[in-house]
């Protein structure tokens, strides 16, 4: 008889595990965009840099109130020291980074991070494109033939 009662703990168990998770996998998270303002200096150049960029939300309405967010800049390939920097809001949900550097030219992931409502988010935008600061096509170093009009 006990073993009886047992099964059917477990069994009910299991059920309410199972719907639990369920439910919890219905649940609706809050994406937040990332759209570049702009990028003194333009085009974009190796050495210190201003990003200005704006935080939307999943009803493309700016996110404001956050204060400041973090920023990871970072390129594709292994070996790639990222920069981290903050970021602090201007306001309508643009906000500005400070101590930001291109550390070579090609192209680079721009990361977004902050807490919105209590839960953490994190945002990608592409910047590519960017120039070491001599203008020579024969420029050496690191440039993966970075384009000649950047994108952002």
């Amino acid at each position: 008889m006990w073993i009886l009662r047992l099964i059917v703990v477990l069994a009910l168990f299991t059920v309410s595990v199972s719907v639990s998770t369920a439910c919890q996998r219905g649940q609706q998270h809050s994406t937040v965009t990332v759209e570049i303002v702009s990028v003194e200096p333009s085009p974009p150049l190796v050495g210190p840099t201003e990003l200005r960029f704006r935080l939307r939300d999943d009803r493309g309405q700016p996110i404001s109130g956050l204060g400041s967010v973090e920023v990871e800049g970072t390129m594709s390939h292994a070996g790639m020291k990222p920069v981290i920097v903050q970021a602090r809001e201007e306001g309508d949900g643009v906000f500005v980074t400070q101590g930001f550097e291109f550390t070579m030219a090609g192209d680079w992931i721009i990361i977004v991070r902050g807490t919105r409502n209590g839960q953490a988010f994190e945002a990608r935008h592409t910047i590519s494109g960017v120039r070491s600061g001599i203008q020579s096509p024969k420029t050496p170093g690191h440039d993966h033939g970075a384009s000649p009009t950047p994108t952002y």
